[in-house]
């Protein structure tokens, strides 16, 4: 038995040990250089799949997530990744407001806490707070006209157009194990997908990916390009999370949202809103060497959550209260001392689900 478990073991981890083996022997910088890197979060959808809980927030992103919020999570592994120059991507300004709010510094409940002793309290809130060195702008994209628009938008607003941009979807969270065997899988997904871009030049297009078993479902790296919903079996590593785009890519996607927003006649739509996908490939066939699309496989240690459905967020949730919360260790006793009784009532509505199904 004790065989059989170690042979397990080292299958799931064989990835990871080829992957340290190689930086280990592959010189890095100290520091990884992330000045050309901006890191745009899309949040300007309405958040219907997440009803009933988005009901009320103006996006689905500043729902609960553990100790904090999801936005939270996603802005801190951005700064773990060495990013300092985020753009939010809202729909109107209500929602640039209350994101705003979030990251505010509030002195006066700093006090509060401090006269109370509440430590815990105060640690939290100050975990919100971004560095100084990091800049957050925000992107108004009133019409939803799609992930390309929502990236070509920001790009038309930056200053410096040398820079690339990290996409993120604020909900699909991967958390890594902090506990791994190799130190270095301890990092953000973020921050392992940011050193190896740059560590390769900081061109062309990279896609955090996970493996799938029905890739039909999902937008899929194959052969160096960016394919939706391939039909067949032909590559089980789908798109997940976040995709780093390369700055002429960011560039036609620009020229593309300018044309869109001037009412001309865009071509490659889905569901009538523009994608970065087709520009990707676009890049890859005028220059398959440099803008080639590569893949950064989640690890075995690596756990992914979708934040981006109602059942989705509701493991999300439970999940992260007992890892990433301060309070996991009394919500895993809690949890411990009342499962006797959520086994009972998951086995009478099973029970009476069935009764009901042959009536």
């Amino acid at each position: 038995m004790r065989i059989a478990r170690t042979a397990v073991w080292f299958r799931s981890n064989l990835r990871s040990l080829g992957r340290f083996l190689h930086r280990s022997l592959t010189p890095s910088p100290e520091k990884i250089d992330t000045r050309n890197l901006e890191f745009v979060i899309l949040a300007a959808g309405k958040s219907t799949r997440n009803y009933p809980h988005s009901k009320g927030l103006p996006h689905k992103s500043l729902a609960p997530f553990g100790s904090r919020k999801v936005i939270d999570h996603v802005v801190s592994q951005i700064i773990e990744a060495g990013g300092r120059h985020i753009t939010i991507v809202v729909s109107n300004e209500a929602v640039k407001n209350a994101f705003e709010a979030c990251f505010v510094r509030e002195p006066e409940i700093e006090n509060k806490f401090l006269k109370k002793g509440d430590t815990i309290g105060l640690e939290l809130l100050k975990s919100l707070y971004v560095p100084e060195n990091v800049e957050i702008k925000y992107v108004i994209q009133p019409e939803p006209k799609g992930v390309g628009h929502a990236v070509g938008l920001a790009y038309s607003k930056m200053k410096n157009k040398e820079r690339s941009i990290v996409m993120i979807w604020p909900d699909d969270i991967i958390l890594s194990d902090r506990y791994t065997t190799f130190p270095e899988n301890r990092a953000s997904i973020y921050k392992r997908a940011v050193e190896r871009y740059v560590r390769e030049g900081g061109r062309g297009n990279l896609v955090i990916t996970r493996r799938v078993t029905d890739p039909e479902r999902w937008g899929v790296v194959l052969d160096g390009f960016y394919r939706e919903k391939p039909k067949g079996l032909k590559s089980a590593d789908a798109g997940v999370g976040c995709v780093i785009i390369d700055r002429d890519v960011c560039a036609e996607l620009a020229k593309e949202a300018k044309e869109m927003d001037s009412g001309k006649k865009i071509d490659g739509l889905v569901g009538g809103e523009m994608i970065p996908f087709n520009a990707m490939n676009h890049a890859v066939e005028r220059n398959p060497k440099l803008m080639r699309v590569r893949s950064e496989p989640m690890l075995p240690s690596d756990t992914y959550l979708d934040c981006g459905t109602l059942e989705g967020y509701e493991k999300s949730l439970l999940y992260t209260l007992l890892t990433e919360s301060k309070f996991n260790r009394t919500n895993f006793k809690f949890l411990r001392k009342i499962m006797p009784r959520i086994e009972r009532y998951i086995s009478k509505e099973e029970k009476n689900a069935r009764r009901n199904g042959r009536n």
